[in-house]
């Protein structure tokens, strides 16, 4: 029998494990560049996770005051959906809700690449 596939609350576990990092920085790059934003991870950051954080928020931060619809089709790219979207802010209501989406970004694609990795072998 597989293992179960983790939950996006559950993925914290795989933020330190590179292989996993570095396609998850490959999809990144992939998704936003469908947009023409460039993400450049150079190894500033004192981890994986929080580099692409702090790549990715500007862009979010960006579109969610100047471009909802192309955030919307970002999101949908990623997989991403509308209603979970409102969930997880609801839920977080004193949050910033472009962190929230950032953080939701990178976890959707990490577990995206370890379903990935599930049924490739």
């Amino acid at each position: 029998m597989s293992k179960p596939i983790p939950t996006l609350n559950e993925l914290t576990v795989y933020f330190n494990r590179e292989d996993l990092i570095n396609k998850v920085v490959e999809q990144i790059q992939k998704d936003f560049n469908w947009f023409s934003y460039n993400i450049v991870i150079e190894g500033k950051a004192a981890t994986p996770y929080l580099e692409l954080f702090q790549q990715i928020l500007p862009y979010v931060d960006e579109l969610l005051n100047d471009d909802y619809a192309k955030l919307l089709s970002l999101l949908y790219r990623i997989d991403i959906e509308e209603d979970f979207l409102n969930k997880k802010l609801k839920e977080n209501l004193h949050a910033d809700t472009a962190e929230i989406i950032a953080d939701l970004i990178i976890k959707r694609e990490l577990q995206k690449v370890i379903i990935r990795e599930m049924y490739k072998t």
